[in-house]
């Protein structure tokens, strides 16, 4: 196909095929398109033209998609979809950068390994690269409704104000204590281990008061009420004090492949678990949102 001809393809000519190629039937495609059968036939047989490949086989009693046809019906979709989304996107003021697709991560991640993750959704999805923000459920909510983030990886149950979203992991979870404790010498733990041994530190309940319920929950039901109690600041300082024999923890099973010297990892015998979901920004590009959703398995791998 010659690059004059490739200009003279529109949109319009697209969205007649994918009609078309639903129906495989001029006639009710060109109902559906409210036009007469005639002009519908002159605009395909010119994208036809200006492509240089049939797209639809008419040689039989019907109308059939040939394997240029099969191809085109995907990669016009897409680009439709790309189409209508920058259109919307640029109508609302949306501010776009192609350059990079800004994605919230749980404050507890362990980000070795990011790079890992970043370059297997390039490999998979030629999309633009992953740009990281690390922050508590509440802050990436918040950054998706200010569209300052176009996707993030939230632990549930929270509101999600309505916010398109798909499942990607439940994460079982692991006892954090510190090196030095008699627990240290055990295998694995059960709750009941943790409860008269140094103080659980957790999240504070005003961070995320839906999440923080759904452990109080589980630990009821578990039986577990330790006897000391101390708000986690953070991953790093709540690393720094179970390094330092002052505390333990919980904490979802993909942080244990990042060491800390004076830090043990326990498998933990009573099923904690939280679900993750991949939320999107309202007005993210649909082909985006699908790339997103197709790869959710390299979250898992990632989280889990």
């Amino acid at each position: 196909m010659n690059t004059a001809a490739h200009r003279s393809i529109d949109i319009r000519q697209l969205r007649y095929f994918l009609v078309v190629a639903e129906e495989l039937n001029f006639r009710r495609a060109a109902e559906r398109l409210h036009l007469t059968q005639p002009p519908l036939s002159r605009q395909i047989a010119a994208l036809e033209a200006a492509l240089g490949v049939s797209l639809l086989d008419r040689s039989g009693p019907g109308t059939r998609l040939t394997a240029a046809g099969e191809q085109a019906r995907a990669a016009f979709a897409r680009a439709v979809q790309a189409f209508d989304a920058a259109v919307a996107g640029v109508a609302a003021g949306e501010p776009t950068d192609p350059e990079r697709l800004r994605l919230g991560l749980p404050w507890w991640m362990d980000m070795s390994a990011f790079a890992t993750l970043d370059r297997a959704w390039r490999d998979a999805t030629r999309q633009a690269p992953l740009e990281p923000l690390l922050a508590t459920g509440p802050e990436l909510l918040a950054a998706l409704l200010k569209r300052t983030l176009d996707a993030a990886l939230i632990a549930m149950p929270h509101d999600l104000q309505g916010l398109r979203h798909a499942e990607v992991a439940t994460l079982a979870h692991v006892a954090v204590v510190p090196a030095s404790s008699p627990l240290a010498r055990k295998r694995a733990l059960r709750l009941a281990d943790l409860q008269d041994g140094p103080v659980f530190l957790r999240f504070a309940r005003r961070v995320n008061p839906a999440l923080w319920t759904h452990y109080q929950r589980q630990y009821e039901a578990l039986g577990f009420q330790p006897a000391r109690e101390a708000d986690a600041p953070g991953t790093s300082a709540t690393i720094a004090q179970i390094a330092a024999g002052r505390g333990c923890t919980l904490l979802p099973s993909g942080l244990a492949r990042q060491r800390y010297p004076g830090v043990a990892y326990r498998r933990l015998l009573d099923p904690v678990t939280v679900q993750v979901h991949l939320v999107f920004r309202e007005g993210l590009a649909p082909a985006l949102v699908q790339a997103l959703t197709d790869q959710g398995a390299l979250f898992t791998q990632v989280l889990g």
